[in-house]
């Protein structure tokens, strides 16, 4: 897979996936929009209205008619920017956590490595961080280092830059939360590189966040996934290299 320029912007768009944050949804298509020329909401499969927030907003739009899964809604994200002639694609998450205000140090690691995968390193000392998230983080990236002999400071960071080709070529199994962290184990198998930038964070007080992430159904499939990557890393079989 060669390497490609992002020089020209329009070959970058913007993919915020969501589910059921009508709250939030417009304010941060919205912001996208003041930055950047090309943004995409792909919904999966919302019930709460926020759809129709965003139809007068100049955005390309996507919708799932039920929910598949965050995963899903990246993949579809990606193969609809492939259709654009977009080369990479930087995800935002839809919940107001992210500032698109970052959104230049992305391209910017991207313009220096355009087959990187690219993860938003978000700041935890400064404001309220739940427990959870804080734990789950360190957990998170001690199973990406046992795996690959990567160390990153925030694996389950949702605000990342993808090369488009690299979605399409990695085989991947998972669709819900558990992609993100299964992409960046296969993609350092198949000799992508890991890139991180430092990135600002907001978290609402607990009564006013919204998260869909489920405690029980999630934490297993993260625990079976991590079972067999850890597994494979074991094998001493090579991994398969992307060209």
């Amino acid at each position: 897979m060669a390497g490609v320029s992002i020089n020209n912007r329009k070959k970058v768009i913007i993919v915020i996936p969501v589910y059921n944050h009508c709250a939030t949804l417009r304010g941060v298509v919205e912001k996208a929009c003041r930055l950047h020329d090309a943004v995409m909401v792909v919904d999966d499969g919302s019930t709460d209205g926020g759809w129709e927030t965003i139809l007068d907003l100049d955005v390309h739009r996507v919708r799932h008619s039920h929910n598949f899964g965050k995963g899903t809604a990246i993949l579809t994200g990606a193969r609809e920017a492939e259709k654009l002639g977009m080369t990479h694609m930087v995800t935002l998450d839809a919940d107001g956590q992210h500032d698109p205000n970052d959104l230049h140090l992305f391209i910017s690691a991207m313009h220096r490595s355009p087959r990187a995968i690219v993860v938003g390193k978000r700041n935890f000392e400064t404001g309220y961080v739940p427990s959870g998230s804080r734990i789950g983080r360190r957990i998170s990236n001690f199973w990406l280092w046992v795996q690959t002999g990567r160390l990153l400071g925030d694996t389950q960071s949702g605000y990342r830059g993808y090369p488009v080709e690299v979605l399409k070529a990695l085989k991947l199994r998972e669709r819900r939360y558990a992609f993100e962290n299964e992409v960046l184990a296969k993609g350092a198998w198949a000799g992508i590189e890991l890139l991180e930038v430092d990135i600002s964070t907001f978290y609402p007080a607990d009564e006013e966040r919204v998260s869909h992430f489920h405690l029980f159904n999630d934490n297993v499939r993260l625990s079976l996934l991590n079972a067999r990557l850890t597994f494979r890393a074991m094998i001493p079989w090579p991994h398969r290299k992307l060209p």
